[in-house]
């Protein structure tokens, strides 16, 4: 059985906006205790991602790029997670900081 269908061009801006979130998600601030709580466990891991960042900078003193690429396969690159995680900590915090002094001057 085929069924054939058009829909005009208000039913589609209507499906596509079906799961949009509103403009007041991005206003929404999260209890103060997960905030910190959340911001704790990405410190801790900061840490230990910026000690094996250390040794293995360390470890490549005096070693080709090519030997460095083979011994580092399937290993986890402590950089690139240091970095993102920078990245969503800074964002996290800047959203947290500008919904609470936003809240405290409308209400």
């Amino acid at each position: 059985m085929c069924l054939d269908y058009r829909k005009n061009e208000l039913e589609e801006q209507m499906l596509m906006n079906l799961h949009r979130g509103s403009w007041t998600e991005g206003l929404k601030t999260i209890k103060y205790e997960d905030h910190s709580s959340t911001n704790e466990k990405t410190v801790k891991q900061m840490i230990k991602l910026s000690k094996d960042y250390n040794d293995r900078v360390q470890q490549e003193d005096g070693k080709t790029a090519e030997e460095m690429v083979v011994e580092n396969v399937g290993k986890v690159d402590p950089k690139r997670h240091l970095e993102n995680h920078v990245a969503d900590l800074m964002a996290s915090n800047i959203v947290q900081s500008l919904g609470t002094m936003l809240c405290t001057v409308v209400f």
